[in-house]
Order: structure tokens, then sequence, then C-alpha cells
């Protein structure tokens, strides 16, 4: 990972006195996750790269045909009234047993060959991410338009449709440090607030590799909301921090087994916690928004690359680009 330094060399502002966010940010998105995992305070679960816990290997699964896939995410999956109403009250659903493991084996295998494919291995290197991969595979294409997953991100939300805003591979190399307390709708450019994101980790997680820590309640981001953003340092974050141990909000920590998703609202306040593991900690996430949902008129630094998500589309336009699908 580049230094803070490096990574600020990618803001509008960085020779500037300002603290402002309200530019558009220069760099690729790339660029911008390295900067943005520089802001995460990681002395209270220090990594020390020579005490990692020893995790093996997931374990391997019979290969399902694309058809097989097919029919997998075609399948309803069954909500309750209740599911839904727990979500819209703590504002993020963790959902048992929603993929196979099977598919979420074949997933993995094919990501990671596609992000090695361009990127070749660097012992530098702590957090990844790739975006819009199901451009580029079948098989990560079944996943972001599915209709069992579209469906039941549409039924969370409340809403007759949703579309895709984009997919993400997420990688936590052994030793990476914490990503830091936010809520999605701090960044998303859609002005809407029927905005959530599926978090599909590609490996049983336990609480060492570096999981979602997800804060319970709608009303939490408020009070985020009210902490000044720091973009050249950690003191965001440290706030943030500070604030959700002093008022008691529960923290939901519990380890994912493979199967398992979780489903955040974009005002979730949210972050996930170091690899402490040997092993790379590998999510695929789908973010979803309304049908109708128009770009905000003014999008911010931490906005990243937005337009690389919606081509063609511009402030206040609605978005309806082929890369964001009705789903």
């Amino acid at each position: 990972m580049k230094s803070s330094s490096n990574q600020n060399s990618y803001l509008p502002s960085a020779n500037a006195k300002t603290n402002s966010i309200d530019e558009a940010w220069t760099g690729t998105n790339e660029q911008w996750w390295n900067w943005y995992i520089s802001l995460a305070e990681n002395s209270q679960q220090p990594v020390d790269p020579e005490r990692l816990i020893v995790q093996p290997e997931p374990d391997p699964h019979k290969v399902p045909t694309i058809e097989e896939l097919r029919r997998e995410l075609a399948e309803p999956f069954p909500i309750s009234n209740s599911q839904i109403q727990q979500f819209q009250t703590e504002s993020y659903i963790k959902i048992k047993n929603v993929l196979s493991p099977e598919a979420l084996f074949l997933l993995r295998k094919e990501l990671k060959k596609l992000f090695e494919q361009y990127n070749p291995p660097d012992p530098a290197r702590q957090f990844s991410s790739r975006e819009l991969l199901w451009l580029e595979s079948e098989i990560a294409r079944e996943f972001v338009l599915s209709k069992k997953l579209g469906r039941l991100a549409a039924e969370l939300l409340g809403v007759a449709s949703v579309r895709v805003y984009h997919d993400d591979f997420l990688c936590k190399e052994p030793g990476c440090g914490r990503t830091p307390w936010h809520y999605d709708g701090q960044h998303y450019p859609i002005a809407s607030n029927n905005v959530g994101t599926m978090w599909i980790p590609l490996q049983s997680t336990p609480k060492e590799m570096g999981l979602l820590e997800l804060a319970k309640g709608m009303e939490v981001y408020k009070l985020v909301r009210e902490i000044p953003f720091d973009k050249f340092s950690q003191n965001h974050d440290r706030a943030i921090s500070e604030m959700l141990q002093s008022r008691g909000i529960a923290i939901d920590r519990e380890p994912f087994d493979l199967g398992d998703i979780s489903f955040h609202h974009c005002l979730n306040v949210h972050g996930a916690g170091a690899n402490h593991t040997t092993q790379q900690r590998i999510a695929f996430g789908i973010s979803y928004f309304e049908n109708g949902a128009c770009v905000v008129d003014a999008p911010k630094l931490i906005s990243g690359d937005w337009q690389k998500f919606m081509p063609g589309v511009q402030p206040s336009e609605p978005i309806s680009s082929f890369y964001n699908p009705i789903v």
C-alpha cells in the first residue's frame, strides 16, 4: 500500500490548507481505495506480521455447471416480513444459506483468476479492489444479474425494482489493517436513500480475518454526519470509533459461514476489521439502487471515480446506462 503522503498526491487540495471534500476525485478508483484505507486508525488492533493466525485454504467443492449456477441464481429466496422490518430498523441484515458453497467456490476461483491476470503479485499490496467484473466474466455476470439477489435487494429496500450500481472484488491480504468507519451514503453519488449493498464472503470468515463490523440502527449515521471528515489523517475514523463506544451503540462482529450474506443500507455505519490471518479475505460486493434514481447535483471527492460505473450519465440525470441494468 502506498504511504499517506502518496495517497494525498491524488487529492485536489493536497497542497492547500483546506480540508474540503467538495471537489472531484482526480485519480483512479484503485488509487481512491488506497487513499481511503490509509485513513483507518489501527492502534487498537495493530497487526503483527510475524504472528498471523494460521488459516487453512478454503475447502474445495464440486464446481457447478453454468446451467446449474444459473438455476440456483434464478430461484427466489424467501424473505419474511419480520426480516424486512429488521433490516429497515437495524439498517442491515445477515441471512444464512443464501448461496451454495459450490457456487461460491466457483466464484472465488473465477475472481482470483481475473484479478491475478491483471495484477502481478506484490508483497507490498495490502488491499485490492476491482470493479465491473461482470463485464469480463460470465460467472460474475450470473451473480450480478441474478434475479434471486436482485429481488432480495428490492424486497429489503421496499421498492418495485432495482438497478445495479456496480460489483466489487474486495481482497484484504494477510496483515492488512482496518477499513475506516463510514456509511456508503457519504460516497455514493445517488440522489436516493433506497440504496444497499450485498456483501458476499467467498470463504468462511472468522472475526480475525477482517469481516464487516456493522453498527445497529438506521439513525446512527446522523451522529457520524456531525463529525468533520478529515481527508489527510485518521482523525475521522478515530472520532467515529470513540463516539460509537461512548454512546454504547451495538456493533455486530459475528463471523460468516460460507453461504451467508449481509445486506446493508447506504445509511448503515460500518467498517471492517484487520486481517490477522495467513489467508486472503475475499468478498464480492454488489450494490443496488432504486430504479428511477438520479445522480446527485454535485458529486464530491469521496465519491471517487463514480463515472466509471455509469458512463455518459451527468449530475442530476436519471441513472440508466448499460452498466446499470434492472435486475
